[in-house]
């Protein structure tokens, strides 16, 4: 399976000109300085991505549309059975995660169970806190053409051979809402955690967990901007004290909470796909509708949008 990835600067039209996207319950609002307009309007954005050919978004759980570099969008296909938490574009269409911890590739109205996944190693031990089924919560891919699947409660999945089979990585019961890979660091891969922030330098083999002067362990998302990452912080699933922090990627044990230009706290947390970055800029969106954004790394912040609807994933 070939992973097709890109920044959203190298999009055209309308996507080069954003400062940020975002997807929220009643559209996909393009922010620009003072400028904004909506596509899609009225539709319930749950989960967004780019690759080279232009943006892939979710409609309400169900559907895939995708948005060429002219500005047209086109419904790819929609599923009845399950719910799309998150897509990963792969040559010719995405590869989707679902409720239920299924995988699919959707291509042109084409939907494609991935078979191997279903017979992932420990795949009956999957849980949610709540008892509900599994769900695949996010993916990555690594530069090597590594799959990274995120299990919601199930821990990482890797495959080194397209999907053709999958091993497990962290501790299933880390509780992992988010899993990334790093453009130019091999094998670097990240989570954020109930349990902070994971780290693996072996593409997965082994990993360590960063706490240090967190107020909270409880994670929700992260991302990677220059050499510093930045993650979400909470008080547990329900928000509460939320707030971003941020600490150099090689030097463990720095996490400083993110302050100039931000509430002291946010109530809600700051979700998996709403934490995205691109060069030295990163940006977040909120469920009250706010977004802010950084030129410098997380060091200052800037609110470039409020009183949206509550948003649902951004990107840069």
């Amino acid at each position: 399976m070939t992973i097709a990835k890109q920044p959203i600067s190298e999009l055209s039209d309308t996507e080069s000109n954003a400062t940020a996207i975002a997807g929220t319950s009643e559209g996909l609002w393009f922010l620009r300085d003072s400028q904004q307009h909506v596509e899609l309007k009225g539709h319930p954005i749950t989960a967004l991505a780019s690759d080279n050919d232009g943006l892939w978004v979710v409609d309400d759980f169900k559907s895939v549309w995708k948005r060429d570099g002219e500005g047209r969008w086109n419904k790819v296909a929609s599923i009845k059975d399950w719910e799309l938490k998150c897509i990963l574009p792969v040559q010719g269409g995405v590869l989707a995660g679902t409720s239920e911890a299924h995988l699919i590739k959707i291509t042109n109205e084409r939907i494609e169970a991935i078979a191997s996944f279903e017979e992932a190693e420990g795949r009956n031990q999957w849980y949610t806190p709540w008892g509900g089924p599994p769900a695949v919560r996010s993916m990555a891919a690594g530069s090597m053409g590594e799959l990274y699947v995120n299990v919601h409660v199930g821990g990482i999945l890797r495959s080194k051979d397209g999907g053709k089979s999958w091993q497990p990585t962290i501790d299933l019961h880390s509780d992992v809402h988010q899993v990334l890979t790093v453009r130019n660091r091999p094998n670097l891969v990240l989570a954020a955690t109930a349990q902070g922030l994971a780290i693996s330098r072996d593409g997965g083999d082994s990993w360590q967990f960063d706490l240090t002067n967190l107020h909270a362990t409880y994670s929700r998302a992260v991302t990677i901007c220059g050499d510093m990452i930045l993650m979400s912080v909470s008080v547990g699933p329900h928000g509460g004290k939320a707030a971003l922090y941020r600490r150099r990627l090689d030097d463990s044990g720095t996490f400083e909470k993110g302050q100039q230009g931000l509430p002291e706290w946010f109530s809600d947390n700051i979700n998996t796909g709403n934490l995205t970055s691109l060069g030295n800029r990163v940006a977040f969106g909120t469920s009250e509708g706010q977004i802010f954004i950084s030129n410098d790394a997380g060091l200052t912040w800037k609110q470039i949008g409020a009183g949206l609807p509550p948003i649902n994933c951004s990107i840069l």
